[in-house]
């Protein structure tokens, strides 16, 4: 479970870049500022906006390790925590796509990529109609916002239903066929039809119950932040902004949503009527306590898995 000396200094350069042009952004935007805020939030707040982030984190860590049960792959859950956590360490990649490093320490446990990649994207459809939900709370300020909740509810169960079926596998599968059998596309009809069982019955409404707690506490966590500095904002409203900035950083594709959340829940959070200077320092505080604690957590164990083998699985 070790990663080769070229792959562990992509891992650190990766790492490195992302949190020095982090760094230059706190800097840029005022460190005075910054500091100050931390001043202001004081211990406790940040202690739980922390604790919640690592709930978020368990939860989802709990939730693959259900994805793993379903594909019967015996993995104690204190190994899937830290194979889990490891895959934190790449999270400021494009789409947090280097987040399936998790299959290159999986596969000495008998996980075949398809398998670990089907995972993976069953868990960002999972975190994408959580964080859908909780933005859609948001819209009920909005005028008409009633009935775009309404509409954004209606596309996330239709969605759910097609996943549910054999359609994706089927399109991809005749779409490799006209591409002449194209070898990615077939990969990609092996992944989809390997995601299909976590779509159905008890493990959906579990694996979705639990990404849904996750990320309503991580917007929680946002929210104790945001009224330590005492911003006008109300619960529902922060989720939306929280929420609403997540998805802009996913679309974006930028590595980790830089630069795309960051400026989305700092432009939200000045139309509310907060001063610029204190909602930059309000959003580098929020991405340190999400963003950044996963990182961190990700380094750790990154470092802690090669004193762990194969031979640690368990039943």
């Amino acid at each position: 479970m070790t990663l080769s000396s070229t792959q562990q200094r992509l891992l650190w350069w990766s790492i490195g870049l992302s949190a020095l042009a982090y760094l230059g952004f706190a800097l840029w935007s005022g460190w005075r500022d910054v500091l100050q805020a931390f001043q202001q939030i004081g211990l406790w707040p940040m202690l739980a906006a922390l604790a919640l982030s690592l709930l978020n984190y368990l939860l989802r860590a709990e939730r693959w390790h259900l994805y793993l049960e379903r594909d019967h792959h015996p993995i104690s859950r204190m190994t899937n925590l830290r194979i889990y956590f490891a895959g934190f360490s790449l999270t400021t990649t494009p789409g947090k796509a280097g987040e399936l490093i998790r299959s290159l320490f999986l596969k000495p446990y008998g996980v075949q990529y398809h398998h670990s990649a089907a995972m993976f994207f069953s868990e960002r459809l999972a975190d994408l109609v959580a964080i859908v939900a909780l933005t859609a709370i948001g819209f009920t300020h909005l005028p008409g916002g009633v009935a775009y909740f309404a509409v954004l509810v209606a596309l996330l169960i239709g969605g759910l239903f097609v996943l549910r079926t054999p359609l994706p596998e089927q399109l991809l599968r005749r779409f490799a066929h006209w591409r002449h059998d194209s070898p990615g596309l077939i990969w990609l009809s092996d992944v989809a039809a390997s995601s299909r069982p976590f779509w159905r019955g008890r493990l959906l409404w579990q694996a979705q119950g639990l990404t849904l707690i996750a990320w309503l506490g991580e917007g929680v966590g946002a929210y104790l932040i945001l009224h330590s500095l005492q911003a006008d904002i109300s619960l529902s409203f922060a989720l939306f902004v929280y929420g609403f900035a997540m998805l802009v950083g996913a679309l974006s594709f930028l590595p980790g949503g830089l630069g795309g959340t960051e400026a989305t829940m700092t432009g939200l959070l000045v139309l509310q009527g907060m001063p610029l200077p204190q909602a930059i320092a309000a959003t580098v505080i929020i991405r340190l306590a999400t963003l950044w604690f996963a990182v961190l957590l990700g380094v750790i164990s990154v470092l802690a898995l090669p004193t762990h083998s194969a031979s640690e699985v368990k039943a």
